[in-house]
């Protein structure tokens, strides 16, 4: 923290944008920040559930553990519940991005948990203790790279008004990557399902582990780097705490532009049907 000390609120403009009015907005936040911390609910259930399939001795091992994970993923879902309400929403702004950027790293570790568990249930002589705490070291591993490297992005400048951010791109062009990426997931699942035909469990775990490492790749290089960052922002910059004031503005301004989007759907689908009857008049 006392490194970024040194830059200025310009300095981290980049994250303005989704804090004003994108996808970490509070209010926007307080509809979908449960959703982590309930996958992790899903995924420690489904590996105590595999756990038990693979011996009693293993599930009553590692049953301390499991509970601690159910009980700490229960307690952060309890807490998002809260900002279903707009006002909780926007008056702990600053405490709901902490619970963000803990249930979201969460989430990764008990999905891989959950796949762990499942791999040692289909193959007993899988090294489950040896390979958790490898993963366990690799993540941090990669989440202090990630860090590195938001820091040095920083220093160049990447993460003001007009810059790139840490995924290359700014903020308005981040929607339409993550768009384009529905194009590449399609023949992946195909792919996916061809290998788990001809392998068998090896092909789903095979298929389940790309997944996972894919996911958690993304949860500490972009996903985590850029909470703490929000967060930071939130709790160094009195103007990245979205006022009552300020969120009537954006909710007129998002609504106007609802409406301009509509009458400008509307207004070309008009002038198709129009040259559709002006060609249909020609060709008679």
């Amino acid at each position: 923290m006392k490194a970024l000390s040194n830059f200025s609120e310009q300095d981290f403009e980049f994250f303005r944008n989704g804090v004003s009015s994108g996808r970490l907005n509070p209010i926007r936040l307080g509809k979908m920040v449960f959703i982590y911390p309930f996958l992790s609910l899903l995924m420690v259930f489904g590996a105590y559930a595999a756990s038990q399939s693979v011996s009693s001795n293993f599930s009553q091992f590692w049953f301390p553990f499991f509970f601690f994970q159910e009980l700490t993923a229960s307690m952060l879902f309890l807490v998002t519940l809260l900002f279903f309400s707009k006002r909780l929403s926007l008056k702990y702004q600053k405490f709901q991005m902490l619970i963000l950027l803990l249930s979201a790293p969460k989430m990764s570790f008990d999905m891989t948990l959950f796949f762990l568990v499942k791999t040692k249930m289909d193959f007993p002589a899988f090294p489950f203790f040896n390979t958790l705490i490898f993963y366990i070291l690799g993540s941090i591993f990669i989440f202090g790279l990630s860090l590195l490297r938001a820091y040095r992005l920083l220093q160049k400048g990447e993460f003001k008004e007009n810059g790139r951010g840490l995924m290359g791109k700014q903020y308005g062009e981040r929607v339409n990557s993550f768009s384009s990426m529905f194009g590449v997931i399609f023949p992946i699942v195909i792919l996916g399902g061809l290998v788990m035909s001809f392998l068998g469990n090896m092909g789903q775990d095979i298929v389940i582990l790309s997944v996972m490492l894919v996911m958690s790749f993304l949860m500490y290089t972009v996903v985590s780097t850029e909470y703490i960052f929000v967060f930071y922002c939130k709790l160094r910059f009195p103007s990245f705490n979205i006022t009552e004031t300020e969120q009537i503005r954006i909710d007129k301004e998002a609504g106007l532009l609802k409406a301009q989007l509509k009458q400008f759907d509307m207004e070309e689908k008009k002038e198709v049907r129009r040259q559709k009857l002006e060609k249909k008049k020609k060709d008679q």
